[in-house]
């Protein structure tokens, strides 16, 4: 009988907690479909023994297993305390705990199983989606097929037991322990706040707020003034302890300040403050350390989602600034480029090629002044030796260059001398080169002035290429008595190279002191940080919004049959139901971007800080995310959390609507 009840109870629970029930499924769909990923042969084929992905997604999926089953255990803790009475009528009907304990429990598992089930089967769906990105990614291609693995089903398998038999054994020992006594008055136990005092919750949030600014204040450090290594990390610690603890702070002190506000008699009377203030207070009251703790896991999200994207934009920012399709060089021009012209002219015919040289003069006063000193937080040094003087090209060679990818004609004066540098640097080599002339060939009457600095992808990242962040346009009769530091062979084709087509010209036959890169193989380094990286933080970015909105969900949906009296009475009272209606969108909108304040504050210093102090390295030269673009990661992160999370608030808006009005 008491089976038949477990089966009987769990598809109702299932029923009304359809949130909680569809957050396991597709924390078990992601769960399963990246280890199916990690385990595929294919996948394994591709990436090479080195890649640091699989590590990177079983220690992620370790840390989903700790979310997810304080999750599972919050919830089911949260369903025990409601079901308290029935369980109580269970225990006066002569059944004892232990018997009580395991038909919660099997209720619980089958919820698991359940989870399980659907969770494989999108799995399975799902990872041919991943798998399609990865191909792309590493310009493969992409077949699809059912795929199967015994190690992803068993390490799933795994760990929703850990989830599930962590919080399973935890109530167990709880329901044993209580009494019919404890059963009929739990319901009604609210979360204890760690602040009793009223006045002390006002001055805490005070103080929260404080902290979050100076937090704030402390990170921001980190990008606009200069800081040592040792104590930038103290700083950034600091910094991010201050934000954490104002989280905390500002819930366990925001309902005294409501409360205080509702005793302005002024205040309290405008509009629909009192109605609104007073469910707002009565559902918050006790919530502090829950709100916090979901702030928290916004926080993270944030953080998660805009470093994933960061991680992202720096590979197509880097594939970008290759420029070219493929480049072969060699130092000092000393071995012959002919096997790649050859090549490229029979395999593909449709690149457009060209050929020139990086000439030096032997000095290096623009690249002296590229250096920490003089560039803040931006350090410049040679990706080889041989460039560690100033690079030169003739102003024929730029122009054709330029035309090749595409590039606005530019008019270039005879008499002058022009730069092509990284955006990130051009401000200060700019004013530099203001004060500086050149001479041609040494000759002090010829002199070529200063006539402006152009920026763009062009080549000069690499470990070879049109020098290293900075290169000098000068006039062809310039460089004629110049030492050729490289001679390069480049090319465009119409679409981006596949990887056949580049390790057809890797094939090709070629000595010490030649170089070859390309788009393909720059693209394929940088998916395996995309995979590394940002799709574990995706990853693990989903299940925290997902564990943080069914517990927002959860708790909005759980006193309906109280929320139904409270609206009746306003009913009664003459209110019209639109009113009613606009009343609670405004509660709703409360209360679910209450805990995503402070969180994206928080998270946006700390994703500024961390990336305005990462010099991201191309290949061995580095280059800092602007001001703008890292804005503009922030505006996406939004977007991301808001298209899932607005998900959550629309489907409890709709239940608590047609539960109560």
């Amino acid at each position: 009988m008491l089976k038949k009840l477990s089966r009987r109870n769990a598809f109702r629970q299932m029923q009304d907690y359809m949130v909680y029930l569809l957050t396991l499924i597709l924390s078990v769909t992601l769960m399963y479909s990246f280890h199916l990923l990690v385990f595929s042969e294919e996948v394994k084929a591709v990436l090479g023994s080195w890649s640091m992905m699989p590590f990177i997604i079983i220690f992620i999926s370790i840390v989903i297993v700790l979310i997810l089953g304080r999750l599972v255990s919050y919830i089911t803790e949260f369903i025990f305390r409601k079901r308290s009475r029935e369980f109580g009528t269970y225990m006066m009907l002569g059944i004892e705990n232990r018997e009580i304990a395991e038909m919660f429990a099997r209720e619980s598992r089958m919820i698991g199983v359940a989870a399980w089930i659907a969770g494989l089967v999108g799995g399975t769906y799902f990872y041919q989606i991943l798998k399609a990105m990865v191909m792309r990614l590493l310009l493969r291609p992409f077949h699809m097929g059912l795929d199967v693995s015994w190690e992803a089903f068993c390490l799933t398998g795994v760990y929703l037991f850990c989830i599930f038999g962590l919080s399973g054994k935890k109530i167990k020992k709880k329901v044993m322990a209580v009494s019919i006594r404890e059963l009929l008055s739990m319901d009604a136990e609210n979360e204890k706040a760690p602040v009793q005092n009223k006045k002390r919750k006002r001055i805490l949030f005070l103080l929260s707020i404080s902290a979050l600014f100076l937090g704030c204040v402390l990170l921001a450090a980190l990008l606009f003034s200069e800081v040592g290594n040792d104590a930038g990390g103290a700083v950034a610690l600091l910094g991010l302890v201050m934000i954490v603890l104002s989280v905390f702070g500002f819930f366990m002190g925001f309902p005294a300040v409501l409360e205080q506000r509702l005793d302005r008699v002024k205040w309290k009377y405008r509009g629909r403050n009192l109605v609104l203030g007073r469910i707002f207070s009565g559902k918050i009251r006790n919530l502090s350390l829950t709100l916090a703790s979901v702030s928290i896991l916004f926080l993270l999200v944030f953080l998660a989602v805009s470093l994933g994207l960061f991680f992202n934009r720096r590979v197509d920012s880097r594939v970008e600034e290759t420029a070219f399709d493929f480049a072969a060089g060699s130092l000092y021009g000393q071995e012959d480029l002919t096997p790649f012209k050859e090549y490229a002219q029979s395999k593909l015919p449709e690149a457009v090629t060209g050929e020139y040289q990086i000439y030096t003069s032997g000095e290096r006063d623009f690249g002296r002044y590229f250096s920490t000193e003089n560039m803040g937080k931006f350090m410049g040094f040679s990706h080889m030796d041989a460039m560690d003087n100033d690079c030169y090209m003739k102003m024929s060679v730029y122009e054709q260059l330029r035309d090749m990818l595409g590039m606005e004609k530019v008019h270039l004066d005879q008499d002058s001398y022009y730069m092509h540098c990284s955006g990130f640097a051009k401000e200060k080599l700019e004013r530099y080169a203001k004060s500086r002339n050149l001479e041609v060939n040494g000759k002090e009457d010829e002199i070529l002035s200063f006539g402006g600095a152009f920026t763009g992808a062009f080549f000069q990242q690499e470990f070879f290429g049109n020098g290293s962040y900075y290169l000098l346009i000068v006039p062809d009769r310039a460089v004629e008595h110049m030492q050729v530091i490289e001679e390069l062979y480049v090319g465009v084709t119409p679409k981006e190279l596949s990887m056949e087509d580049y390790e057809g010209l890797l094939s090709v036959e070629r000595g010490d002191r030649t170089y070859l890169t390309g788009k393909p193989e720059i693209r394929e380094t940088g998916a395996s940080v995309v995979m590394s990286f940002s799709f574990p933080l995706f990853y693990l970015a989903f299940i925290f919004l997902a564990a943080a909105a069914t517990i927002m969900t959860v708790q909005i949906l759980s006193d309906l049959e109280q929320e139904r009296r409270q609206f009746a009475i306003l009913g009664e009272c003459g209110m019209a139901q639109s009113e009613q209606r606009r009343i609670l969108r405004r509660f709703f909108a409360v209360y679910y971007f209450l805990p995503v304040l402070p969180a994206a504050l928080g998270g946006a210093a700390v994703y500024m800080a961390i990336t305005g102090s990462i010099n991201w390295d191309a290949y061995q030269g580095m280059t800092l995310i602007g001001f703008g673009e890292g804005m503009g990661i922030l505006g996406m992160t939004a977007g991301v959390f808001f298209s899932i999370y607005l998900i959550y608030c629309l489907s409890a808006y709709l239940s608590f609507k047609k539960a109560v009005l």
